[in-house]
C-alpha cells in the first residue's frame, strides 16, 4: 500500500492569496472610517515581516536549525530582536550626532541669578501640571484622522508690501502662526519670526506648513530692527531667520542670547530680559518681559531657558505679545500692572486636555484677552502647522464667535494682510470660504464598500479553504 494525496487538495498559495485579499480590504475599511493613521503602523509591521522573512533565507541563527526554510519561533525571535535592536541604534546615533554636532540645538545656557531659576532649570509661577486629558488616550486619538486638520485647499493670503506709514501710525501684518511684523514711521520689528518650508524643526521629523496661496521669505520683509522672540521653541525660535536678520538688535528671554551667539549674533546685539524685567529700548519704545506659563527646551534639557510675553510700548499705541503658554491668573497681574493694550496677539491654537495647562482654550484666549483690559485681540498660533487635535480653522472660528458673544473686538487679517492699529481692522471670517473637505470616492462610495466587504467574505473563503490539509488515501497495489 501506498499513500496518495488527493487531487481535491487545496495549495498554500490560494492560503496566501487570502491573507493578501483580506488585509488589503481591512486596510480599505481603516481608511474609510478615518482611521489611515494605522495603516502606516501596518505598512511598518510589513515592513518588518519582509525584512524578518528576508534574513530567515539566510544562515543567521540557523546553526540547530534543521530546515532553514522553516524557522523556529525562537529563531524569528532572534531575528526580530536584532532588527529592532539596529533600528533603536540607528535612532539612539542619529540623536547622538544631532545634538552634538547640529547647529540647530544652539548653545549651551548657563545657570542664572533669578528668582525663577532654581535646580538647573526655569519654574513657572503657578503650578503647571493642570492638563486634565491622558497622554496616552491623545496618542491614540492621533490615530483618527477624518481630514479636518488640514486645510483642503490652498489657503488665501495677500501678497506682502512695506507700508507708506505717516506721523505714528502703525501697521500690523500677521504671516500665519506667531510670526508678527510691527512696521511704524521710524522702524520695524517682528515677533517670533518663521519662515521657509523646512526650518521650523530638528531634523525632518516636524511639521510641514499649510499651502499658502502667496509665499513668505524673510527677503520680502523691509529691514528689521528689532527682533523679539518668546521662547526657544523650533516653531518659535528659527536659526535661519536669525542668521539673515544677523544685523537686528535680539530682544529675547534669559538664556536665549546663548542660541544666538551660537549662530553668530554678536552680544552687544543681544538683550536679555528676566520676568518683570523693563527697559526702555528707544526714545519711541519701551518694553516689558511679563511671564507666561509655558515651557523651553531644543534638545534633551528643558526649560534651561526662560519663556513668556511682550508688552511693547511705542508713541501712544500699547501692544501685547502672549508667546505660547497655559491661561493663568498672571493675565490680570499683568493687565493690572501694564494695560490697557491697544491689541493682544494671543495664541489660540494647537491646544488639547493633554496639555491645557501650557496652551490655552479659544475661550480662555478671550478671557485673557479681557483680563489684559486689551481693546482688540488678534488670535495667532494657528493657520500654518498641525500640531493638535482641532480642526485647522476652529481656533478662528471659535475665538470669532466668543468674541461676539462677549462684546470683544477681535481682529482676524488674512495671511499676509497689512492693517493700521486702531483703524479699520478686518473681522472678514475668510477661513470660512477656503472650500470644504470632500471626502474622496474611496472613502464615500456605497459601490466601493460593497466590494469592500465582498472581498473580505471572498478572502476568508479563500484562507479557509487554502488551509484545509490534504486528504489522504491507502491505495493498494498487487504484485505478483
Amino acid at each position: 500500500m501506498e499513500q496518495v494525496k488527493s487531487s481535491k487538495s487545496k495549495s498554500p498559495i490560494l492560503r496566501r492569496f487570502g491573507l493578501t485579499l483580506f488585509l488589503a480590504s481591512f486596510m480599505l475599511w481603516l481608511y474609510r472610517h478615518d482611521l489611515n493613521p494605522v495603516n502606516y503602523i501596518i505598512m511598518v509591521l510589513l515592513i518588518f515581516r519582509a525584512s524578518e522573512y528576508a534574513v530567515s533565507k539566510t544562515s543567521l541563527f540557523a546553526k540547530k536549525e534543521m530546515d532553514i526554510e522553516s524557522p523556529s519561533i525562537a529563531r524569528r525571535a532572534k531575528i526580530y530582536s536584532t532588527l529592532v535592536a539596529i533600528l533603536l541604534t540607528f535612532i539612539v546615533i542619529s540623536a547622538t550626532v544631532f545634538l552634538q554636532f547640529s547647529q540647530q540645538v544652539g548653545g549651551d545656557p548657563g545657570p542664572y541669578d533669578s528668582v525663577n531659576y532654581r535646580d538647573g532649570a526655569f519654574h513657572n509661577l503657578e503650578d503647571s501640571n493642570t492638563g486634565t486629558g491622558s497622554f496616552l488616550g491623545t496618542a491614540l486619538e492621533y490615530l483618527i484622522d477624518d481630514g479636518s486638520r488640514y486645510p483642503s485647499s490652498v489657503l488665501p493670503s495677500i501678497e506682502f508690501a512695506p507700508m507708506n506709514l505717516t506721523g505714528d501710525e502703525l501697521g500690523i501684518t500677521w504671516f500665519g502662526h506667531s510670526s508678527i511684523l510691527v512696521q511704524t514711521v521710524n522702524f520695524t520689528l517682528v515677533f517670533d519670526p518663521v519662515f521657509g518650508d523646512d526650518n521650523t524643526d530638528p531634523l525632518f521629523f516636524g511639521p510641514s506648513p499649510f499651502e499658502y496661496e502667496h509665499t513668505y521669505e524673510l527677503e520680502d520683509l523691509p529691514p528689521i530692527d528689532y527682533v523679539f522672540i518668546s521662547h526657544d521653541h523650533y516653531d518659535h525660535l528659527d536659526m535661519d531667520a536669525v542668521k539673515f536678520l544677523s544685523s537686528s538688535q535680539y530682544i529675547v528671554p534669559l538664556g536665549v542670547g546663548a542660541h544666538l551667539s551660537e549662530w553668530g549674533i554678536p552680544s552687544s546685539s543681544i538683550l536679555e530680559f528676566d520676568w518683570y524685567e523693563e527697559a526702555n529700548v528707544s526714545e519711541e519704545m519701551s518694553i516689558v518681559f511679563t511671564p507666561s506659563q509655558h515651557f523651553s527646551g531644543r534638545s534633551i534639557s528643558s526649560d534651561n531657558t526662560l519663556w513668556g510675553s511682550w508688552a511693547v510700548y511705542i508713541n501712544d499705541h500699547a501692544l501685547y505679545f502672549s508667546g505660547d503658554g497655559g491661561y493663568s491668573s498672571e493675565f490680570s497681574e499683568i493687565g493690572d500692572k501694564y494695560g490697557p493694550f491697544d491689541i493682544a496677539f494671543i495664541e489660540a491654537g494647537q491646544y488639547d486636555e493633554a496639555w491645557s495647562d501650557v496652551h490655552m482654550f479659544p475661550n480662555q484666549t478671550v478671557q485673557a484677552a479681557f483680563d489684559l483690559n486689551a481693546e482688540t485681540l488678534l488670535p495667532i498660533h494657528n493657520t500654518k502647522f498641525v500640531l493638535a487635535l482641532h480642526g485647522w480653522d476652529e481656533p478662528l472660528e471659535e475665538v470669532s464667535t466668543e468674541g461676539q458673544r462677549r462684546n470683544l473686538t477681535v481682529t482676524t487679517p488674512m495671511l499676509g494682510e497689512s492693517f493700521l492699529l486702531s483703524e479699520n481692522m478686518p473681522s472678514d471670517a475668510w477661513w470660512r470660504n477656503v472650500s470644504v473637505y470632500e471626502p474622496p470616492m474611496l472613502k464615500q462610495s456605497s459601490l466601493v464598500g460593497a466590494l469592500m466587504y465582498s472581498s473580505m467574505l471572498l478572502a476568508a473563503a479563500m484562507v479557509q479553504l487554502g488551509s484545509k490539509k490534504p486528504s489522504v488515501h491507502l491505495k493498494t497495489t498487487y504484485e505478483d
